[in-house]
């Protein structure tokens, strides 16, 4: 129950950058609740504006003015239109904001690699930014929250990242005293091109370790059954996709076969 709890905890800033990375999102939400709040009033305004208000008084001296229309000084619509469009955008933010909060909290998904061996019980040895292939509209925003997540690890490249964590497996081979690792399976429950790269560029900078083609164990019978042929296991998972169960899942599935785990590369 303790482990279950731990792979739980939350880590407040990671739920706030999630949140920021969305911000197109956001911006979007807030625009379109300020039209419709804004639009609201404006239509609110107009119908009390042609249902002219009439003022009865049983005074004598003012019996001339029965039955008459009075004429009613209005507030200035303008404001109010304004007033309302700015609680749109502020209600617009809260709720976009609450829903992706939802979503990070009960999502199930891996988001980031915040205290990640003490709740897997697995050695992070990589974590690697994610390919950005195509400029997006106002990337420089992008750019700042990254700068700010990331702080100093911002300024190594993601070729250089992937090298990082290549050595880290390495050391991680050669430091097994049990046995020799001559053969390592590379498994997960995602496959995209960011994982692929990561294998390849493992196969080119190991040649004396035989590195299998990347494997679903938790999904296919076969991939699971071949786990026996190899000394070591090697995940490599990607960040908002994979499934903190899933990799509890697979990695019980190694240990259950005394494989033994290397640890996880992150993308």
């Amino acid at each position: 129950m303790e482990n279950y709890q731990e792979i739980d905890e939350i880590n407040l800033l990671n739920l706030i950058f999630y949140c920021l990375k969305r911000w197109r999102c956001i911006f979007i939400c807030m625009v379109l609740l300020a039209i419709i709040a804004g639009f609201y009033k404006y239509q609110s305004i107009s119908i009390d504006n042609q249902q002219p208000l009439q003022l009865f008084t049983t005074d004598p001296i003012e019996e001339e003015t029965e039955g008459k229309n009075t004429s009613v000084e209005y507030e200035d619509p303008i404001s109010l239109i304004i007033t309302f469009a700015v609680i749109g955008m502020v209600g617009g933010a809260c709720l976009i904001c609450f829903v992706f909060c939802i979503r990070y909290i009960c999502g199930g998904k891996l988001q980031d690699g915040y205290n990640f061996q003490q709740r897997f019980g697995m050695s992070l040895l990589g974590d690697i930014r994610k390919n950005e292939r195509k400029k997006r509209i106002f990337g420089f925003i992008d750019q700042w929250i990254r700068r700010l997540e990331e702080g100093p690890y911002v300024k190594i490249s993601r070729k250089e990242q992937i090298k990082i964590a290549v050595v880290n497996v390495r050391t991680a081979i050669q430091k097994n005293t049990e046995k020799k690792i001559q053969r390592v399976m590379l498994v997960g429950t995602i496959i995209n091109d960011d994982v692929l790269e990561i294998c390849e560029e493992l196969k080119e900078e190991i040649e004396d370790v035989t590195f299998s083609p990347y494997r679903q164990i938790v999904f296919h019978a076969s991939a699971l059954k071949k786990l026996e042929y190899y000394e070591g296991i090697l995940f490599i998972e990607k960040k908002g996709e994979s499934y903190e169960k899933l990799i509890c899942q697979e990695k019980m599935l190694a240990l259950d076969r005394n494989v033994k785990v290397l640890g996880v590369i992150l993308c």
